[in-house]
């Protein structure tokens, strides 16, 4: 189901349930009788809508931006893999194919592995971290006299550093969601809004119905928004791994077209 088709059916039902709570609140109390409430209910309603406003459109920006920056780590991760295949042709040619290889089988760990791992929340494996180690070996172990090849392996070796520290980061942000405490702000914040609402006094039944629907139609969308974008890999809002599928389209187009002495 598309996540604006989602949002739309959860904020129709919220919409819905507080319809349900008005018209049995005015089975017994109707708003039209409730006018000498407005003074003092519309001060504590404006002073907890704001406060309110402040931490939802707080949070809601924070889980966006953390959406936003764990996408740039994987473009990075991506494009350090692509570095240290390249920078790899500066290897004997068995060590070459054992770096590449590793490469390429780490960006099939990711995509296969990895990626759905954190879609769904679980634990990820350490077959990435071996497959690290066994990038790092070969170049580690080279040795040379020429400074060209030099300046290729150091670049090889801090693109493999680089790679772990990017790992590390798009794990960590795979499981940095909002906590418990912070959700038990949101929603019961929620009800209490929606909770002063109810005692406020409006010129008509009608009129009620408006106010209370569309304030609590846009605190939904907030709260449905805010909880597809908690966690970046996951729910509704994951992303794709594109940028390691096309970290491979490009291994397989410098095999295809560069010898390894083209690569200096």
């Amino acid at each position: 189901m598309p996540i604006w088709l989602q949002g739309l059916l959860f904020t129709l039902m919220v919409v819905a349930a507080a319809c349900v709570v008005i018209a049995l609140l005015q089975r017994f109390a109707p708003p039209t009788n409730r006018a000498h409430n407005n003074e003092l209910g519309t001060t504590i309603f404006e002073l907890l809508t704001v406060l309110y406003a402040i931490v939802l459109a707080f949070v809601l920006i924070t889980a966006w931006e953390n959406k936003e920056e764990a996408g740039q780590v994987t473009y990075r991760e991506a494009n350090e893999l692509v570095d240290v295949y390249w920078s790899a042709a500066a290897l004997e040619p068995g060590q070459r194919d054992l770096v590449r290889e590793a490469v390429r089988a780490y960006t099939d760990e990711v995509i296969e592995e990895e990626w759905p791992a954190m879609r769904d929340q679980e634990p990820v494996s350490a077959d990435g971290l071996m497959l690290l180690d066994a990038m790092r070996a070969p170049v580690a172990g080279a040795q040379t006299d020429d400074d060209v090849v030099q300046a290729r392996l150091t670049d090889a070796e801090d693109g493999v550093l680089a790679i772990t520290e990017f790992r590390t980061d798009r794990l960590l942000q795979a499981e940095r969601g909002l906590s418990a405490a912070m959700w038990t702000v949101l929603v019961p914040g929620a009800i209490l809004v929606f909770a002063v609402m109810l005692t406020l006094g409006t010129p008509t039944r009608k009129y009620q119905y408006v106010l209370v629907g569309l304030i609590s139609g846009m605190v939904a969308l907030m709260l449905f928004a805010t909880y597809q974008l908690e966690y970046p890999f996951s729910r509704s809002g994951a992303s794709d791994p594109v940028a390691y599928q096309t970290a491979v389209e490009r291994f397989d187009y410098i095999d295809a077209n560069y010898a390894p002495d083209q690569l200096f």
